[in-house]
């Protein structure tokens, strides 16, 4: 087993603030921890390098471009090691593939998938299972309707303002053009380049890229740069629980939102059309912490769970939100 990272204070401040905006500058974040820019440059350093912060990536609302998101889960059959692998792979190297991970509970892989139309998702699922059909025991899909995420303000011992970032609800559909694409693509994977360095690499002028930049996030196509952490590296665990419910109102709804919102360890929510109602994303330290979560989430809200499950994220292979 992978040794535990021990953060002190520092630490969790300047994963706290690259979480809330990535792009951040160091002196920004020295400003805000209070310490030097030295010194926040070897901690945010020293952090990469133990594989505490894994990559930089920017959330983009691919619903403004046209795109559906469907969340699809397996189960495997007749696998071995080898065999998973090789499934992983695959999706691995397909475009609009925005998430990937292994799971444990009732699904073994989750692979999210934007695509236009259902013709499109259809397609793309037909050829993945013309090749892998004889290792999937079962299969689920939900189409995301909208989804909430929320910063990290565990990391933190003092309580502080949860902040929300939401994509999917509707909107005008936005065109991107050669040059906000060229942006986009370089963003997705490293949210934190500097303006010289995304400029020289998208070949445009600063001043083009400061300008498409402002646009962009003002369209609400960006919707945030975000810090995504290798959690098992500082000894969190991450789960999803996934509802089925009943009687569920636009009040009701509301108010099982605004739970998520004020819980410091939930860090999304999702809104679902399909055999499963809702998700709610947790991220705690062991599963007794989850279990009292969810003890409390069935309590305050028996009248509209009908069914529950618990999945564990063990490992993530792929997540951007401009995959191609």
């Amino acid at each position: 087993m992978k040794n535990k990272t021990i953060l002190d204070l520092k630490d969790r401040k300047i994963l706290a603030l690259l979480d809330e905006n990535s792009r951040y500058t160091n002196s920004q974040i020295a400003k805000k921890v209070q310490l030097s820019k030295p010194a926040v440059e070897y901690r945010i350093k020293r952090l990469e390098k133990n594989g505490v912060i894994f990559e930089y990536y920017t959330v983009v609302d691919f619903t403004k471009l046209g795109y559906s998101q469907y969340k699809t889960y397996f189960k495997f059959q007749n696998t071995n090691l080898e065999e998973e692998k090789r499934i992983i792979e695959y999706w691995k190297k397909q475009k609009n593939i925005i998430w990937i991970a292994e799971t444990r509970g009732r699904w073994d892989l989750t692979v999210s998938i934007i695509a236009k139309n259902n013709y499109d998702f259809g397609r793309i699922l037909s050829e993945f299972m013309n090749k892998f059909s004889k290792f999937i025991l079962e299969k689920d899909i939900l189409l995301t309707e909208y989804s909430p995420f929320y910063s990290r303000d565990y990391l933190l011992p003092e309580k502080a303002q949860t902040r929300e970032f939401v994509y999917g609800i509707p909107s005008k559909l936005i065109e991107l053009d050669e040059s906000d694409e060229k942006i986009l693509q370089e963003l997705a994977i490293n949210a934190r380049i500097n303006i010289v360095d995304l400029a020289q690499k998208t070949e445009l002028t600063r001043d083009i890229v400061n300008y498409r930049l402002k646009k962009l996030v003002k369209e609400g196509v960006i919707v945030q740069y975000r810090c995504y952490l290798n959690l098992s590296n500082i000894g969190i665990n991450h789960y999803k629980i996934i509802i089925r419910s009943q009687n569920l109102n636009e009040q009701e709804e509301k108010r099982l939102k605004n739970y998520t919102l004020t819980n410091k360890k939930a860090t999304q929510f999702l809104k679902l059309i399909g055999s499963w109602d809702i998700e709610i994303e947790f991220e705690t330290e062991n599963e007794d912490e989850l279990y009292k979560l969810l003890s409390d989430l069935r309590k305050d809200f028996s009248n509209i769970i009908r069914d529950y499950d618990i999945l564990r994220i063990t490992n993530n292979y792929k997540l951007t939100f401009f995959p191609f």
